[in-house]
C-alpha cells in the first residue's frame, strides 16, 4: 500500500507550488499591508456599517442552492441574493441579542441524521465519505448544520407570535367536517398543443421580460484526457491482510440471508475475490493518478509546457477531447466524479505550469485535464437563446389562453344562472360536460375517493350552497368549475376530533408564513448597503474602493 501512501503526496497541486511560495514570502517585506491577492471584490455589502465579507456571503447562498444531487439552480440570482441578505441580517440580529448555537447542539444534529448511521450508531468513516461524496468537508458542513439551526432557533422564536382566531379554527373544521353535495363542469385545455401565433415582436418581449431567468452561470471548457485504471491492474497487488482488514471494516457491505452464518454476514472466503477486485482496482486508479501526476509535473515540467498534455496522451495513448462549457453544478455523467472534476476545473489557471492542470480520479480512470476557456457568468444575447426563448414563451402563451378561456366560461356560465338557469343547464349550454351530484365529507375522503376529489375539496371548501368556485386545475389538460348544491354542518363529535390537529397545521403554516415575512422585515429595518454584485446584479459597484486585508 505504499503507493497509496505516496499517492497522497503528489496528488496535490498544492505540494508543487510550496518552493515557489517560500521564495515568494522572502519577497514580502514584514510590515507590508497588500491587497487582496483575489482580483475580485473581498466585500459583498454592509448591514448597519459592518462589513459582510464574500466568503460569509457566498457560504449562505450555496447552502440556499444547496449541494449535490439537491441542488437547486432553478432560483433566480436575485432570489438567492435576496434570501441570503435576509439570513445573514437576521443571524446578525441574533448575534446581537445573544442567540447562538453550541458545538454540542451540532453534533448531537450531525451524529442522530439516519445518512450517517451504521451497524452501531454513528459511523464516522461513513460521515466522511459522505460529505465527500457532496464535495464537502468537515468543518464546511458543520458551518452548514450550525447555521441552520442557528435559523431554526429564531424561526421559533417568530413563530411563537402566531396568533390563530376562534373564526379561523371554526372554519378550517367546518370545511374538513360538513357535508359537501357539488356539481363539477370539466373544461378541457385545448391550448395543450397548439402552435399559438406569437410574432418576433411578443418573443423579444418575453425575452426582455424574463432576461434574468435566462441568465447562464460561470461555465468552464477543459481538454482532458481519460486514463482507463485497468490499464495498470497489473502494476499492482494486494496482501491477504488487507483484504482481511478491508472485510472486517465493511462487515455491513456483505449482509447474508442465511440465518446460519454468524451476525448474518457472508463468510470472508464467499466475498475475497469480490474484495481482491475492489481493492485491486483502487490500486490501479492511484498507481495511474501518480504516474500521470508525476510525469505531468516532473518529468514534462518546464519542457514540455506548451503540449505537455498532448505528450502524457501519446504516452498513455488515449485522445485529447475537449469538453463543452459546463457550470459547475452541471452533472456531468462521462466524468465519473462530476463533483471533483468540475471543483478542479474551475481552479485552474492558465497563468503558470503548476496552475494549468489538474489530476482527477474517477471510477474507472483517471482523468487529467488542463485549463481551455472560461465564460463568466451573463445573460446571452437574444438571438443565442431564441429557440428557448420560443418554447418557453409559446407554454406561456397557452397557459395564458388556457386561463383566459376558463375566466371567460365561468362568467358566461355566472351570468346564465342569474338568469334563472341551473348550474348543470349552463354549463351544458357552454358544451361542457357536468357530473352527477357528488356527495362528501373532507374528513372522510382519504377512505372514499373518487375522481379528483382532493381538487374538488379544495376547491370547494370555502363556498357556501349556492356558490360557484374560481376554476380549480385538476390536471396539465383540464379545470375544474365547481358549484354547491347543498352544505350540511358536520358532526359535532368528528369537529372535536380533529380540531387540535387543524390548530397545530394552522399555526404550522401561519408560523412559515409570519417568518418569511419578518425575515423580509428585519434586513428593511437594517442599514443594507450591498454591493450590486450581490444583488443579483451583473457588475459591481464602481465606486467602492478595492478592499484591503484586515
Amino acid at each position: 500500500m505504499f503507493i497509496s501512501k505516496f499517492n497522497q503526496l503528489i496528488r496535490s497541486r498544492i505540494l508543487w507550488g510550496f518552493f515557489a511560495i517560500i521564495i515568494s514570502v522572502a519577497f514580502v517585506s514584514v510590515g507590508s499591508c497588500g491587497r487582496s491577492s483575489s482580483d475580485g471584490p473581498t466585500v459583498a455589502g454592509k448591514l448597519n456599517g459592518k462589513k459582510v465579507s464574500v466568503v460569509a456571503y457566498e457560504q449562505v447562498a450555496e447552502a440556499i442552492r444547496g449541494f449535490g444531487r439537491n441542488r437547486n439552480t432553478e432560483i433566480p440570482v436575485r432570489e438567492v441574493a435576496r434570501r441570503t441578505w435576509e439570513q445573514v441580517a437576521a443571524m446578525q440580529i441574533a448575534a446581537k441579542n445573544g442567540l447562538t448555537v453550541r458545538q454540542e447542539d451540532v453534533r448531537n444534529e450531525i451524529w442522530g441524521l439516519p445518512m450517517f448511521q451504521g451497524p452501531n450508531g454513528f459511523d464516522r468513516d461513513r460521515y466522511r465519505a459522505v460529505l465527500r461524496n457532496e464535495g464537502l468537508h468537515e468543518a464546511q458542513y458543520e458551518e452548514l448544520v450550525s447555521r441552520g439551526i442557528l435559523m431554526e432557533k429564531i424561526g421559533a422564536l417568530v413563530q411563537s407570535a402566531a396568533w390563530i382566531s376562534p373564526m379561523e379554527l371554526d372554519d378550517e373544521i367546518a370545511a374538513m367536517t360538513d357535508t359537501f353535495t357539488v356539481q363539477t363542469a370539466t373544461l378541457s385545455n385545448r391550448f395543450a398543443d397548439v402552435e399559438m401565433r406569437l410574432s418576433e415582436e411578443d418573443y423579444k418581449k418575453f425575452y426582455e421580460e424574463k432576461q434574468e431567468s435566462f441568465r447562464l452561470p460561470d461555465r468552464m471548457s477543459v481538454r482532458y484526457i481519460a486514463i482507463p485504471a485497468s490499464n495498470y491492474l497489473a502494476r499492482v497487488t494486494v496482501s491477504e491482510d488487507e483484504l482481511l482488514d478491508h472485510y472486517d471494516s465493511h462487515l455491513d457491505k456483505y449482509p447474508s440471508s442465511d440465518t446460519n452464518t454468524v451476525n448474518g454476514v457472508k463468510p470472508f472466503e464467499d466475498v475475497k475475490d469480490e474484495i481482491r477486485a475492489e481493492l485491486l482496482l483502487d490500486e490501479a486508479r492511484m498507481c495511474a493518478e501518480t504516474n500521470a501526476t508525476f510525469t505531468l509535473y516532473g518529468k514534462l515540467a518546464r519542457a514540455a509546457a506548451d503540449n505537455a498534455l498532448a505528450v502524457l496522451a501519446a504516452e498513455e495513448q488515449v485522445e485529447v477531447m475537449t469538453s463543452a462549457l459546463f457550470a459547475q453544478s452541471d452533472p456531468l455523467p462521462w466524468a465519473g466524479n462530476a463533483k471533483e472534476f468540475a471543483s478542479m476545473a474551475f481552479s485552474l489557471e492558465p497563468e503558470s505550469f503548476e496552475t494549468r492542470f489538474a489530476v482527477v480520479a474517477g471510477k474507472n480512470e483517471i482523468f487529467v485535464m488542463e485549463y481551455h476557456q472560461k465564460s463568466e457568468t451573463h445573460i446571452p444575447a437574444f438571438e443565442d437563446v431564441l429557440e428557448d426563448v420560443k418554447t418557453r414563451a409559446q407554454g406561456k402563451a397557452r397557459v395564458d389562453a388556457f386561463d383566459s378561456y376558463v375566466k371567460e366560461m365561468r362568467t358566461d356560465i355566472s351570468t346564465l344562472m342569474k338568469a334563472g338557469k341551473t348550474f348543470e343547464e349552463a354549463a351544458k349550454e357552454k358544451a361542457l360536460n357536468v357530473s352527477t351530484s357528488l356527495t362528501y365529507t373532507a374528513s372522510e375522503m382519504q377512505m372514499k375517493p373518487f375522481e379528483n376529489s382532493y381538487a374538488i375539496a379544495f376547491g370547494a371548501r370555502t363556498l357556501k350552497k349556492g356558490e360557484l368556485s374560481e376554476a380549480v386545475a385538476a390536471s396539465m389538460a383540464q379545470s375544474l368549475l365547481i358549484y354547491v348544491e347543498d352544505r350540511q354542518q358536520g358532526d359535532a363529535l368528528a369537529a372535536a376530533m380533529v380540531s387540535s390537529k387543524i390548530r397545530d397545521g394552522l399555526e404550522r403554516r401561519r408560523g412559515n408564513t409570519l417568518f418569511s415575512d419578518w425575515l423580509k422585515w428585519n434586513l428593511d429595518q437594517q442599514r443594507f448597503e450591498p454591493s450590486s454584485k450581490f444583488t443579483g446584479g451583473e457588475t459591481e459597484d464602481a465606486d467602492e474602493p478595492p478592499e484591503r486585508d484586515e
